[in-house]
This record gives C-alpha cells, structure tokens and sequence, in this order.
C-alpha cells in the first residue's frame, strides 16, 4: 500500500499548483495498482482515499483556477465517490511539489530561482509523462 501512496503523491504533484482531479488520479494510477496486484475496486479507492487524506501535505479544493479548499467535515473528504461528482481535486502543498521539481532546501539558498527559472523546471516535471518526439 505504501506504494500505491507514493505513486499517487507523484501524479499528484506532477499536476503541480493545479493538482489532479480524483477522477484523473485512478487511470494514472493503474500501472501501479498492476504492480501490486489490486484491483481498482471502490474498496481500494477508499483506502487510497483515506490514506491521502491524512498525510498532511494533502489539500483538497473544488472548482476551477485556484478554486476553493474543501470545508473540514465536508462529504467529500470521507466519501470518494462524493469527491469524484463534484470534480474534487487532489493538490499537494507548495514545499512538496518544490521537492517534486529538486528544489530542496532552497530557503537556504544564497540566492532565489527567478520566475522563468521556475517555469522551466515546472514544465520539465509536468512533462515527465508527455511523449518525447526526437
């Protein structure tokens, strides 16, 4: 199981800022539920979903742009078939998708990444499943 977390920790930040919609995040996760010999049944979907949710660096948000956090005690937070209709997602917090992208430590750095800087290595990691064309 803790596989399948750190496998749905990666798509998650890999959608960066946006984050991924829950209905995104089960066929982005099938190679890995291959792997483990599961199943996408909705009794591993809510397991999934209940481990997501209690990892600290796991937010989740309604709507579109920069849409709006889900109230604590919300459905959606309990049921993952609540999430999927209201088209819920999954976003990581800033300090994770920065380590997602290699940028660690970087408080500590003597100097900051400009903004195109930035840009550049958020399209490398949001191009890590894009088909490479040579």
């Amino acid at each position: 199981m803790d596989a399948l977390i750190s496998a749905a920790l990666e798509e998650v930040c890999a959608r960066l800022s946006y984050g991924i919609p829950v209905t995104d995040l089960w066929p982005a996760l099938r190679g890995a539920l291959e792997a483990a010999g599961l199943p996408l049944s909705p009794a591993v979907k809510r397991v999934l979903w209940a481990r997501l949710l209690a990892l600290p660096v796991i937010s989740l948000v309604v709507g579109d742009g920069d849409g709006s956090p889900v109230a604590p005690g919300d459905p959606a937070e309990k049921d993952v078939e609540e999430a999927e209709r209201r088209g819920v997602r999954l976003v990581s917090s800033a300090p994770l998708r920065d380590n997602f992208l290699g940028m660690y430590d970087h408080r500590f750095a003597k100097s900051e990444l400009s903004a195109v800087q930035k840009a550049a290595l958020e399209l490398v990691g949001a191009s890590r499943c894009a088909p490479m064309y040579i």
